[in-house]
């Protein structure tokens, strides 16, 4: 599985190179033996009055992209641009995509952090479980997240210090 995930999300990096009219293969040696990882998430039954709706407080990957299959039960909400939490449910043979900091930053905000939760469940569910299997596409250490210059425009000026993806992983 985890060879499958880190193929597909290669796939995806070659177009969104494409987009930022780079070269195709612009992230394939970035990720060859990066820092990925493939992440079992249990949210358990829940067995009493929770203090939040929230399983899962609303924050932003911090890798390039993150692949999400369907999980065992809704709950994923994006924050839309509108600022409406948005549900988002990935059916058999979909993957849903979050864009990580590193690609924010590395395309100087013109690609978006995708910024989620998860809710609990309705009362009538609350004896089941939730489970959730992302894979986040992490590029070496070593590889520099200092922004584009295909990013970089007089209207979008540099936002953000050069930094390396190991740099920037520790100090979050």
């Amino acid at each position: 599985a985890y060879r499958a995930f880190e193929k597909s999300g290669n796939a995806l990096l070659a177009a969104i190179a494409l987009y930022l009219g780079l070269p195709e293969d612009y992230f394939k040696d970035k990720n060859q033996n990066g820092n990925s990882i493939l992440r079992a998430i249990h949210y358990p039954p829940i067995t009493v009055e929770p203090k939040s709706a929230i399983r899962a407080e609303q924050h932003e990957d911090i890798n390039l992209i993150t692949l999400l299959v369907g999980a065992s039960a809704d709950g994923l909400q994006i924050l839309a641009r509108q600022g409406d939490w948005v549900p988002v449910t990935s059916l058999p043979g979909q993957i849903v995509v979050n864009v990580g900091d590193m690609l924010q930053r590395l395309t100087n905000n013109k690609l978006r952090s995708t910024t989620h939760r998860v809710v609990n469940p309705s009362r009538e569910l609350w004896h089941t479980s939730r489970f959730s299997i992302p894979f986040f596409l992490h590029p070496r250490s070593e590889v520099s997240l200092a922004c584009l210059t295909e990013c970089i425009t007089r209207d979008n000026p540099k936002a953000y210090q050069d930094i390396t993806a190991g740099v920037y992983l520790d100090e979050r």
